[in-house]
């Protein structure tokens, strides 16, 4: 469960879908409470008089701007996580969005699950800066960090926020190289990384980086792998079980609930 006190959504959409509907099935069973309106002039009303932890805007709906209605939203607001998402796509609306520092940028091509991870993410970052979500195992993470090796930008994303909502601090690389010079500079707790990403210039995969540097072999490790391509990698994990003392795993797609108990644990 994400809060013990409902929690307040507000979806700015047009499109009242199956994907929509699912979306505030999922949250409801989280405790958390969804207003959907797909009049922006009645959406912004509702947000003056009520209070939201979280803000969803679709592209797509009508009566000014997407950045106007973002400046709106923070002015009356500014503590609101505001999501924003799309149905197309293109640089110039992704640039037009980002500029805004918006909390998360959602294309409908992700998915409606990762729609709900961002939202319930958002809200749980809420929780944690309102002092709602502070306990025991936050403060002892808190001197914890956490090197995530990724090029997939959406996942890191949502793995990042979850981690630092649960008091982790978190760097990020997106190739190999990168990766293993900032793991001799900070010494991380643990490394999570992705067993797909891309090659760096030395020709090794990042894994077999690790492998060939001593100083690493005591970093906990934890592997993202796709399932359907698990039998691709069984010589470089049969490898890593006889070479890393301290090492887990996670299936994808990443249930992103299971990142942090398999990451104490690991750490542990």
């Amino acid at each position: 469960m994400v809060a013990s006190v409902a929690s307040q959504v507000l979806i700015i959409d047009k499109s009242r879908g199956e994907n929509l509907a699912k979306i505030i099935e999922a949250l409801s069973s989280s405790n958390i409470e969804v207003t959907v309106e797909d009049d922006l002039g009645t959406a912004i009303h509702r947000f003056q008089k009520g209070r939201f932890d979280t803000v969803v805007v679709d592209t797509r709906v009508e009566g000014m701007p997407i950045e106007r209605t973002i400046q709106i939203l923070k002015n009356i607001d500014p503590t609101t996580k505001i999501i924003v998402k799309t149905q197309e796509n293109s640089k110039e609306l992704e640039t037009k969005i980002r500029n805004e520092a918006i909390y998360y940028y959602h294309l409908d091509s992700f998915g409606p699950d990762d729609l709900r991870q961002a939202i319930e993410c958002a809200i749980i970052q809420q929780n944690w800066q309102a002092g709602a979500g502070k306990n025991a195992d936050n403060y002892d993470n808190q001197d914890k960090l956490i090197l995530l090796v990724d090029e997939d930008d959406r996942l890191v994303e949502v793995i990042k926020n979850n981690l630092m909502n649960h008091g982790f601090r978190v760097d990020i690389c997106y190739d190999a190289d990168e990766g293993i010079a900032q793991a001799k500079e900070k010494r991380p707790s643990a490394l999570l990384v992705d067993i797909n990403t891309p090659v760096g210039s030395t020709g090794l995969h990042f894994i077999e980086m690790i492998m060939n540097e001593k100083e690493f072999l005591t970093i906990p490790l934890m592997v993202f792998i796709s399932k359907s391509k698990s039998e691709k990698y069984e010589k470089i994990l049969a490898r890593v079980k006889t070479v890393l003392p301290t090492w887990t795993y996670l299936e994808k797609p990443i249930k992103i609930e299971e990142v942090v108990p398999k990451l104490r644990a690991l750490i542990a």
